[in-house]
Order: structure tokens, then C-alpha cells, then sequence
């Protein structure tokens, strides 16, 4: 990566980290997900459809940058979200799915993406969040639910520049939306939860 690019990067990071402070404060959402009492079709349904959509935003990154890959099969595990509604509606609350795979064992983890914070919406386009987990306890901790993920939403796309975020030695987030990587930090944070009617 060149020098432009590496302190884009960078700044980028930086300024996450610094949102992640103020945001944490004015979260509003504080507990698990209630069940939505789905049947057992609907469950099916929506696992399906879950990594299915895994499956669309993997491509997308491949497709984007062929380097990836190794770099998701050869971690500990990774996590997909679909945020594009996490992402275009400031009510809190909004939610969006997500599935968390280990590695070593292929058994995924539903998940959920909800919005934690009151700041203005990107607006509705496609965007998913693909995490990288690089140790067993950045995974495990990211599965507890609550503000384990933190906010790595975007406010504007910042282009194909850079790549990945890291707010976490242990974990780097790809954050795509249809015109390419977005690397900046969002005004309204997500809160992940493991799903309470799927796994």
C-alpha cells in the first residue's frame, strides 16, 4: 500500500476509535434482543436467507480484493452483517442479520446488527460488514453480544482506497457498500448480538 493510502487508512482508523469513545456513552441498547417467536419454518427461512446473504457479501469482497480471501479462511473466524438498514434509519433499534463462523469448526452463529446510536442515517444502500477474527478470544468475546463489536458503520464511502479497519489488534472489519470500501466511522453506532431465535 502506498504512503497516501497507508495514512488515509490511518486517519480513518483513528477517528473510529475516537467515535467509538463518545458513542459508547449515549448507546441505548443495553440488553439482548427479545425472541420473536418464530416457527420452525420461519427459523429455517431465515438461516437460509442468512447465509445466503454471507455468501453475496463474501463474493463481493473476493471480487474486490482477491488478497482477502486467504485472509478470512486462514483466521480464527469471521462474521458477516448485512447493516444497509442498520445504516439508513435512525431509529434505534434498527436491525439487520448476521452470522459468525468459526473457522475451526465450520458451525456459524446467528447474529444481529442493531442500532445503538441516535446520529443521522448514511441512507439506504447496500452495505455489509465482514470481521476477521485473528485470536479465539476476540471471537469468543464478540459472541457474548452487547458492545463486544462496537460501531464500525460508515458515513460516506471513502472508495476502493485502504481496505480493512482495525479498532482491534485482534480484529479487522471490510466494510463494503456497492461503490466500493467505506472507511469512515459512522455518527450512530451498532450493537451485535448473538440472534435469540436462530441458533
Amino acid at each position: 500500500m502506498n504512503k497516501p493510502a497507508r495514512l488515509k487508512q490511518n486517519l480513518a482508523a483513528l477517528f473510529l476509535v475516537a467515535s467509538l469513545g463518545v458513542l459508547s456513552a449515549c448507546s441505548s441498547v443495553e440488553t439482548q434482543p427479545e425472541s420473536r417467536n418464530l416457527d420452525s419454518a420461519q427459523i429455517k427461512q431465515e438461516r437460509k436467507e442468512t447465509l445466503a446473504m454471507a455468501k453475496t457479501a463474501l463474493d463481493k469482497l473476493y471480487a474486490t480484493q482477491p488478497d482477502a480471501r486467504a485472509v478470512v479462511t486462514g483466521a480464527v473466524g469471521y462474521g458477516v452483517f448485512d447493516i444497509t438498514v442498520v445504516n439508513a434509519l435512525v431509529v434505534v433499534g434498527s436491525r439487520g442479520p448476521g452470522v459468525i463462523f468459526d473457522n475451526a469448526t465450520g458451525k456459524p452463529t446467528y447474529m444481529q446488527a442493531i442500532r445503538a446510536g441516535t446520529g443521522p442515517g448514511l441512507g439506504y444502500q447496500t452495505m455489509y460488514q465482514i470481521f476477521v477474527f485473528k485470536s479465539a478470544a476476540a471471537l469468543d468475546q464478540f459472541k457474548i453480544g452487547g458492545k463486544a463489536g462496537g460501531d464500525v458503520g460508515a458515513s460516506a464511502s471513502a472508495g476502493s482506497a485502504g481496505g480493512t479497519i482495525s479498532f482491534n489488534p485482534y480484529i479487522d472489519v471490510y466494510q463494503l457498500t456497492e461503490k466500493g470500501f467505506a472507511l469512515q466511522a459512522n455518527w450512530g453506532a451498532a450493537a451485535y448480538y448473538v440472534d435469540p431465535d436462530l441458533n
